[in-house]
């Protein structure tokens, strides 16, 4: 796809903090309240996510990290253009865990990913060819649209090989791909940093 990475792991250059400064003006309320209950909701498979349970099903952090990245990367040669990495794979922890690792912790950790690029004077033939791949995927769709005489348009997803996904096209930040990975066995300490946690 030819992708350019601007903003990797641990990454905290300028270009990558004013990208993302752009970002998350231009992400509606609406935006942000989907992508939160789909993060507290699909790592359970859909379900409300209960009190200190465990929220990953055995799948690794590696694999997890290729599921958001393939989908992303996918989607992004679907629609074609000049692609940038705007963050990411970027390290988290799953909801409900504070990474304490405590018996009380559910634990485990995600992986958020997200492209930009330059959008369309006319974007509704890159939102159904989105939509359409990622039904194919087994991810469940739902269209939206801000207010306002120049709305921003996008298609929202959950399930399949992600947590959560989004594709927005907004008028002022362009196109971009936000995607979040299924919750994952790991040590989110030792992952950050690359050294193994401390027998307890």
């Amino acid at each position: 796809m030819g992708v350019d990475d601007v903003g990797g792991l641990g990454s905290d250059g300028v270009v990558a903090r004013s990208m993302l400064g752009i970002l998350s003006k231009r992400i509606g309320a609406a935006v942000v309240v989907a992508l939160t209950m789909s993060l507290s909701t699909a790592c359970a498979g859909g379900e409300p996510v209960e009190s200190g349970a465990s929220l990953h099903r055995g799948v690794s952090s590696d694999a997890a990290r290729r599921s958001v990245t393939d989908v992303v990367d996918r989607t992004a040669a679907i629609v074609d253009g000049d692609w940038k990495v705007l963050s990411g794979p970027r390290l988290g922890l799953c909801p409900g865990s504070d990474g304490s690792g405590d018996a009380e912790d559910p634990g485990g950790v995600t992986w958020v990913y997200i492209a930009q690029r330059p959008g369309s004077d006319d974007p509704e033939d890159d939102l159904r060819r989105v939509e359409a791949f990622w039904q194919r995927l087994g991810i469940t769709t739902k269209r939206y649209r801000s207010g306002g005489d120049d709305p921003d348009l996008g298609v929202s997803g959950r399930g399949g090989p992600v947590t959560s996904i989004d594709f927005l096209s907004s008028a002022e930040g362009g196109y971009s791909i936000d995607g979040g990975s299924p919750c994952a066995d790991g040590d989110f300490g030792e992952l950050a940093t690359g050294t193994p946690s401390p027998a307890p």
